[in-house]
């Protein structure tokens, strides 16, 4: 169930992507076509592992500050749950 919270570590993580890629964006548009490269690399990685071995390193880290998205709150019926 999601949280009302609106700092949260998924969210976070959603907009540093979103910020990273417009930086990416920008080197492009201004012709530092090498450290666009290299940046847009490292996120291929980075995507990479959290698809492979299903852990984002920046997700864990952020939920350690923040918190998750997602709780398990008591007093609710989860029926979904295995």
């Amino acid at each position: 169930m999601k949280t009302k919270k609106f700092w949260c570590a998924e969210r976070i993580q959603r907009l540093m992507m979103s910020i990273f890629t417009l930086i990416i964006l920008m080197l492009l548009a201004k012709g530092a076509t090498l450290a666009a490269l290299a940046l847009l690399a490292f996120m291929s990685i980075m995507l990479f592992i959290y698809f492979a071995f299903d852990f984002c390193p920046s997700t864990w880290v952020l939920t350690k500050i923040f918190g998750s998205c997602y709780c398990e709150c008591e007093g609710e019926n989860n029926e979904n749950k295995l």
